[in-house]
């Protein structure tokens, strides 16, 4: 199995040995491969990583690999379903969340693969919507290279998945910084009522304030200090006295490509 960072500046490669029978432990990094992509076409900003995918399963075309991909949220976009009681099956929420992205976004979402999560009683659940064409390209390039195309997995589902429980308290800020994007979204009792995505063009702690403010005034949060949580592919950033964080940096390299909260392909 392997496990792929896939964004508009790099592809990273995480091969991730198989168990032995009654193995435990955690999985250990045999290899990695972090490559430079130089993307130059504007409504594809992922065709050049997923074209270096394609040269990498070829160079290792006497394996046979189960592919599990983390996308970057420059390629991920966001609804938060409130909940319904009167939805039952994976059918119908996602006919729900897909009139949700349309009231947002138009004609476009057409165009558009639909990812819900779980609804939980009475709670909001995050739904994803990726371009199709990628979802096709990568599907595509798996399967010409004998490979199987497992999971589909947002970086901000994979990061949360894996730092929720340090999301203590009644109310927190958990945000990704990448590159060229950054994701925030708020929690609040437990569920999820704000989450928006920013592209970035220079350093991403001069939008983040503004974003705060605005997503704070809309939900109505309570006065206060809120906690904000940071995860990102990158090393830690400087402390600020004026904006508080908690980074939550990567353990090791294989761990930006690590799968999370599943909004799975087939599912």
């Amino acid at each position: 199995m392997i496990r792929v960072g896939l964004s508009q500046q790099a592809l990273t490669v995480a091969r991730m040995p198989r168990f032995g029978v009654g193995s435990v432990g955690a999985v250990e990094q045999l290899a990695c491969l972090q490559v430079a992509i130089a993307s130059t076409d504007p409504t594809e900003p992922w065709r050049a990583a997923v074209e270096r995918l394609a040269q990498w399963l070829a160079d290792h075309k006497d394996q046979r690999f189960a592919v599990q991909v983390v996308l970057s949220g420059r390629f991920v976009r966001w609804q938060l379903l409130p909940w319904r009681i009167e939805l039952s099956g994976r059918a119908e929420l996602t006919a729900y969340a897909a009139l949700r992205f349309r009231e947002t976004y138009g004609k476009a979402v057409q165009g558009w693969n639909i990812l819900p999560a779980a609804l939980a009683p009475g709670c909001t659940a995050p739904a994803a919507a990726v371009d199709s064409t990628l979802v096709q390209a990568l599907t595509q390039v798996c399967e010409a290279q004998g490979a199987q195309l497992q999971e589909l997995t947002p970086y901000f589902s994979s990061a949360f998945d894996a730092w929720h429980s340090r999301l203590k308290g009644k109310a927190a800020w958990f945000g990704t910084v990448e590159a060229d994007t950054f994701t925030l979204g708020l929690l609040q009792g437990g569920q999820w009522t704000a989450l928006q995505t920013q592209r970035l063009s220079g350093d991403w702690r001069a939008p983040l304030p503004a974003l705060m403010a605005q997503i704070a005034l809309a939900c109505d949060l309570p006065e206060g200090v809120v906690p904000l949580f940071l995860a990102g592919d990158m090393a830690a950033p400087a402390a600020q006295s004026t904006l508080p964080f908690t980074w939550l940096a990567p353990l090791q390299v294989a761990e930006r490509a690590a799968p999370g909260l599943r909004l799975a392909l087939g599912r």
